[in-house]
């Protein structure tokens, strides 16, 4: 397996984030997502594929994005400098960082018979345990358990989820495009951290992905604190974004 290359991941990243989101593109390599379900600025973004095209990304955010009373959020490469200085000089404030990481070693799994990873066939418990995980709550069951179900009918996605005493303890999912496995929505259920369910459901995400051929790679949130976990685990730093927003 070769290289992974920044314009791939991106294109998975964003790829997958379309099955949650509306996803939009232009011709020079901008795209933009929007979502009625969810006002987080996570699903109401605008990035692009190279440094050329943030300046049309930052416009297109503010003019959609600003219209649905949501600040204008843009995601920009750490290598694209020039383009983080005009947003800075515009009014946009750095508020985190997304780190892309591919993984470089097989993942041990957790000892013990438990957790068991499985393939989930039902939307409904993946969902309360993601939920669960997030956002401690299961009020946006209504809106994800739909998405839900299409991932579980779409080819390249795959649900997994850990269980403990036959309860569903941590969800994982994942996403293939060419030459590539990403990971998604990797959470615990807070009674059952610190029991290994993370590090068993990336152990069975790298066995699919050695099997099929595929790169693992994932992205977390730095304010997550979590890389510091997933380079024990064999990861590496790929390339991080830079997450800019500008009130409206």
């Amino acid at each position: 397996m070769g290289a992974v290359s920044r314009r791939d991941a991106e294109l998975n990243e964003v790829k997958w984030w379309s099955l949650w989101a509306r996803l939009s593109w232009t011709r020079n390599g901008c795209y933009l997502l929007t979502s009625e379900e969810f006002a987080e600025p996570f699903f109401n973004r605008a990035g692009a594929l190279s440094c050329e095209g943030i300046a049309g990304a930052a416009s297109w955010a503010e003019e959609r994005l600003r219209a649905q009373g949501l600040p204008s959020t843009v995601l920009v490469f750490e290598s694209c400098a020039g383009a983080t200085d005009a947003l800075l000089a515009s009014g946009y404030r750095a508020v985190d960082t997304m780190v892309v990481l591919v993984s470089k070693s097989a993942i041990p799994g957790s000892g013990g018979a438990e957790p068991v990873v499985d393939t989930s066939s039902s939307a409904g418990p993946w969902v309360s345990a993601y939920l669960r995980a997030f956002y401690g709550t299961e009020e946006l069951a209504g809106s994800v358990i739909p998405i839900a179900r299409r991932l579980l009918k779409a080819k390249p996605a795959t649900l997994l989820e850990a269980k403990i005493g036959g309860r569903v303890a941590g969800t994982l999912a994942m996403f293939r495009t060419r030459g590539l496995a990403g990971v998604y929505c990797v959470g615990t259920v807070p009674e059952f951290r610190k029991m290994g369910v993370a590090t068993r459901l990336l152990a069975r995400a790298r066995e699919i992905a050695d099997a099929e051929g595929r790169v693992l790679i994932l992205q977390t949130l730095a304010s997550d604190g979590a890389e510091p976990f997933y380079l024990q685990r064999g990861f590496d730093r790929l390339y991080s974004k830079t997450i800019m927003e500008k009130e409206s």
